[in-house]
């Protein structure tokens, strides 16, 4: 039951991840930037980049959404990713997406 709770966590920011992609016309050129961050880091992003997607998750079940996601995302021709891995991060409970390249001014 947890690995069907975890695929379906990752479809779900996926769905988000596409709508995000779509709704501020990220071109082509923009590549999305995926890490697994703590509560601190997740504000640093929030306050620094628009737009940004994230999920909350156990600690412990951060591993397994982050491998869901980059399997699904190899599914997704439309959505670019700067890096094909996402570094584990000791503590994490986010896992965040945002394009480096779209600061807030």
């Amino acid at each position: 039951m947890k690995n069907d709770n975890i695929a379906l966590q990752a479809k779900v920011f996926l769905y988000h991840l596409n709508n995000s992609n779509n709704e501020n016309g990220i071109r082509k050129d923009e590549c999305w930037t995926l890490r697994q961050v703590d509560e601190r880091g997740k504000a640093e992003i929030e306050r620094a980049y628009n737009p940004t997607v994230l999920t909350m998750v156990e600690p412990k079940a951060l591993h397994d959404l982050s491998l869901s996601v980059m399997i699904y995302l190899n599914l997704q021709p439309g959505l670019r990713l700067l890096n094909a891995s996402i570094e584990e991060v000791s503590g994490a409970s986010y896992l965040i997406a945002f394009v480096a390249t779209r600061p807030i001014r």
